[in-house]
């Protein structure tokens, strides 16, 4: 009898052992495959991921060629795209149910489409769908309920994340009273600390809501600007700086809402 227990002992720790090493072998397609899952959920448009390279024995991992679709209403190009993302996870982090602490996020030089439309820009309609799709500001709600790890019943394992950059980015700003016209501006750089730490962790979706609402935020600043004095220089070439000054108030508030 103690033998058999010995020897049944011996299978469930072979089992174990094989069940790591291929959660370990995995990872970086499990990883690939979350982004690309819930991200498209999340903001209800098209986000793939080129590659992931991740290692939990160093904590240090890189995730490449990150694309995100415009919505429903826009253009048929991309919202935003990312060459690469740098992250280093503290290891002793991941086992147990705790949140996962993820030390350092560094987005490098993403390129960012502003496109203005009815009723508000692209990534302002993306920023409102994983806003939703969080919960709002990071409560409960039907359209956090409704996410796949909430109605699986399985608790969603939380993340804080220390020190996140986003830095060198590039906004592409358009409108439909610019036809035909592509206005290249700098991203302002963006520093987000302590994301899901007051909390004690955070689920994905709520800090994705918070990086994308950054973004949102400087793009719109930059891109709306760029439309904003182009579309002054054009149409009041001529008149006086007061007018100028007031029909510049006048364009910029289509734009930022």
């Amino acid at each position: 009898m103690i033998k058999k227990i010995a020897i049944g002992l011996v299978v469930l720790l072979v089992l174990l052992a094989g069940g790591v090493w291929y959660l370990f072998s995995n990872l970086d397609s499990f990883v690939k495959s979350a982004i690309q899952t819930y991200g498209s959920q999340a903001t209800q448009t098209t986000v793939s991921v080129g590659s992931v390279d991740i290692s939990l024995t160093s904590g240090r991992g890189t995730i490449s060629g990150i694309t995100i679709g415009n919505p429903a209403g826009f253009g048929s190009g991309k919202a935003v795209s990312v060459g690469a993302v740098t992250v280093k996870i503290d290891p002793s982090s991941v086992p147990g149910s705790g949140p996962i602490v993820i030390k350092l996020v560094n987005i490098s030089q993403p390129q960012v489409n502003y496109e203005v439309g009815q009723g508000g820009s692209n990534l302002q309609t993306i920023q409102r769908n994983v806003q939703a799709y969080a919960g709002g500001s990071g409560s409960s709600s039907s359209a956090a309920a409704a996410s796949p790890s909430a109605s699986s019943g399985s608790p969603q394992r939380k993340e804080i994340i220390s020190d996140l950059t986003i830095d060198e980015g590039m906004v592409t700003a358009s409108s439909p009273l610019l036809p035909g016209k592509q206005l290249k501006v700098p991203l302002p750089s963006i520093h987000l600390a302590n994301l899901g730490q007051s909390s004690g962790g955070a689920t994905a979706a709520q800090i994705g809501s918070q990086i994308v609402s950054a973004i949102t935020e400087k793009a719109t600043q930059a891109g709306s600007a760029a439309i904003t004095k182009n579309l002054s220089g054009a149409a009041l070439k001529g008149l006086g700086g007061a007018a100028g000054g007031v029909c510049g108030g006048v364009f910029k508030g289509l734009f930022v809402g």
